[in-house]
């Protein structure tokens, strides 16, 4: 139970963040094709700067880095658990669970967007986060897989900040075990 807490504050942790490219954006829509084609692959390769920041702060355990990737007004949906609503609030989540998972080596973290859709200085994305990680103290590697949603918004300065997460267990639960069939009193057949 102990570690399915820790997997869950892991999570968490690693589903909260973001960072992206300090390029301005210009004061007007791009124009033309051209410049609608280059304004799209920069908002692409600042996602994706945003993703590999994500990453690295989640390996380190890096709660300031992974706080500095959120928009003010972020909110997380984590399962079983009420909407965290700003940034204060999944700050404070953030740093208790930084806490928590300091007895635990993380020995792996990835991020595998399926979809990434841009729209203005909005985007959404979909995947799965998955990780390893081992209690210093000794024991088993816990490993995990994640689905999840992000609603990415574009900063002024061209950067783009986690918005919205929500996030599920991928794996699928374990399937009841069959009772073992009790054995049938064999019937006398001499009263039968």
């Amino acid at each position: 139970m102990k570690n399915c807490f820790l997997l869950f504050l892991f999570v968490s942790l690693a589903l909260l963040s973001a960072t992206a490219q300090k390029k301005p954006r210009p004061s007007h829509p791009p124009q033309t094709d051209a410049e609608q084609q280059q304004q799209m692959e920069d908002d692409k390769a600042a996602i994706q700067k945003l993703h590999d920041a994500d990453i690295r702060a989640s390996l380190a355990l890096d709660a300031p880095a992974l706080e500095s990737l959120w928009t003010n007004d972020i909110v997380t949906m984590a399962p079983g658990a009420p909407a965290v609503v700003g940034k204060e609030a999944n700050v404070k989540k953030l740093e208790d669970g930084v806490a928590q998972l300091k007895a635990m080596e993380i020995t792996a973290f990835d991020e595998q967007w399926q979809e990434i859709r841009i729209q203005g200085d909005w985007a959404y994305e979909w995947g799965t986060i998955s990780g390893r990680m081992k209690p210093f103290s000794g024991g088993q590697e816990i490993a995990y897989t994640m689905n999840i949603v992000r609603v990415l918004n574009k900063q002024p300065d061209g950067t783009w900040k986690i918005a919205r997460s929500i996030y599920n267990d991928a794996t699928p639960p374990p399937k009841p075990e069959e009772a073992p069939k009790q054995d049938q009193p064999k019937k006398d057949r001499m009263k039968d």
